[in-house]
């Protein structure tokens, strides 16, 4: 393990990132976590040693954030936006001499891949190895935190608003563990690295009898559609409902998707694949 090296993490408020710190700070490793939030910083740094000030919208923050750091875990949200933000931050980590950036990407090996967000990836993906920093990226597919929220499971029945093919499924605190180990190990061990996350491969009617097997219950499958996963969104006591979301019907110039709120303005995120949610945390993914 590299002991000297000082470590910040993004996106320490939502799920992957805040498991990645806690994992770091059980392996007494020297961190910090980064927050766009000033209020958050002392309670961040009570829980995990320290915490600075970043905020990706601004890259005027990034050369005091990064002062010293050798080594970053940087995770996006699903817009456009994680474009610039990823392209200033890793200029900055080079011009501030990070050594390793460890990127929690997607699950695609199609090289001309043009679903939005993978094509997104891809592109971050290309200017960090660009870069002349060290890189390792992770891969998770789909994570079984999942079944709690974009799929749902209620009386017996799966619901799945993306795809009756097989999924490959990992769990958050797999990769969060993975990505603190490659972290601590650092680019020695790990530069140049795609790490690929998926335990188990699996069709909607292959999780509801894994589910009726394990629990004993008759478990059902129903592949919904994106428009009915639009209209479920919007419902109370969804699993969205505590982010600022709202459904867009076809319009002048708008295609049907989930649109979010971001500094009081809502951002077109086109389609049901690529939902971000506010209120559930920094960079929060679904």
């Amino acid at each position: 393990m590299n002991n000297s090296s000082n470590l910040l993490v993004l996106g320490g408020t939502g799920q992957v990132g805040k498991l990645v710190a806690a994992n770091l700070r059980k392996r007494q490793a020297n961190l910090s976590v980064g927050t766009r939030r000033k209020a958050n910083l002392e309670e961040l740094a009570d829980q995990f040693g320290a915490s600075r000030y970043i905020d990706l919208d601004d890259p005027r923050t990034f050369d005091e954030a990064l002062k010293n750091i050798t080594g970053v875990f940087l995770i996006n949200g699903y817009t456009v936006d994680m474009l610039v933000q990823s392209k200033a931050l890793v200029d900055a980590a080079r011009r501030n001499g990070v050594k390793h950036i460890v990127h929690l990407g997607a699950f695609t090996l199609d090289h001309d891949a043009y679903s939005t967000v993978f094509a997104w990836h891809q592109m971050i993906e290309a200017y960090i190895r660009d870069s002349g920093v060290a890189w390792t990226n992770l891969h998770p597919n789909m994570f079984m935190q999942n079944f709690l929220s974009v799929w749902s499971i209620k009386g017996g029945g799966l619901n799945n608003a993306y795809t009756s093919k097989a999924v490959g499924f990992t769990a958050l605190e797999d990769v969060a563990e993975a990505a603190a180990v490659i972290l601590m190990e650092g680019p020695e061990k790990h530069n140049g690295k795609d790490y690929w996350f998926s335990a188990d491969v699996l069709t909607p009617n292959q999780v509801a009898e894994t589910l009726t097997t394990a629990t004993g219950c008759k478990f059902t499958a129903t592949v919904r559609g994106a428009v009915s996963f639009q209209s479920d969104a919007a419902q109370p006591g969804s699993a969205f409902e505590q982010g600022r979301v709202r459904i867009v019907r076809p319009g002048r110039g708008r295609k049907n998707g989930v649109h979010w709120k971001h500094k009081g303005r809502y951002k077109a995120t086109p389609g049901a694949r690529a939902i971000v949610v506010e209120g559930l945390g920094e960079n929060t993914r679904q």
